[in-house]
């Protein structure tokens, strides 16, 4: 578990970067991509990150204005940096929970091999979600991810029976590449 979360931090487009600004004193963000504003309190759960002398540190809110920064406050200031984890679509996370260790790394190292990264999904269709855990399951998931350069559709082959649980992993990226794994 420990080696899927530094995966799950360490991809590509993860974070959603932007800038904040205090207007009719509420937080704004900025995303700095799409220039797509946002109160800062609508997207941010929990913890986030501030650009501190050079340096993303985690950040939590305090006060109303005020943040803890390696357990310091700290007032929030206009135009500050900041960048927030982007979340995943429920039917994708549950869908990601659902492969073992050594299929999660083969689905990271493919998609990487495609530069494409877990927070690329742009749809999910997890049939493997609906079916009963207690008896045999088999299917095919539908994934489609964007890292805007190419769409690419994944279809994830799966068997599961109690003594065994194998996935397919089938990429077909927009340009024609295509890639297969199996676990």
């Amino acid at each position: 578990m420990k080696h899927r979360y530094h995966i799950m931090r360490n991809q590509p487009r993860s974070y959603t970067v932007g800038n904040i600004e205090c207007i009719n004193e509420e937080w704004v963000f900025f995303d700095e991509e799409s220039d797509e504003a946002s109160l800062l309190w609508e997207i941010v759960e929990d913890d986030f990150e501030v650009l501190y002398n050079n340096h993303w540190l985690p950040a939590r809110f305090y006060e109303n204005d005020t943040l803890k920064i390696e357990n310091e406050p700290h007032p929030l200031e206009s135009g500050e940096t900041v960048r927030i984890r982007k979340k995943l679509q429920t039917g994708y996370e549950e869908w990601l929970k659902e492969l073992s260790d050594s299929s999660f790394s083969t689905l990271t190292k493919a998609l990487g091999r495609f530069d494409y990264s877990l927070y690329d999904c742009i749809y999910c269709h997890n049939i493997l979600f609906f079916q009963p855990a207690s008896a045999p399951r088999q299917g095919v998931n539908f994934i489609v991810y964007d890292n805007g350069d190419y769409v690419c559709s994944l279809h994830h082959r799966y068997i599961r029976d109690g003594e065994m649980s194998k996935d397919i992993f089938e990429f077909t990226r927009a340009d024609g590449q295509m890639y297969k794994a199996d676990c």
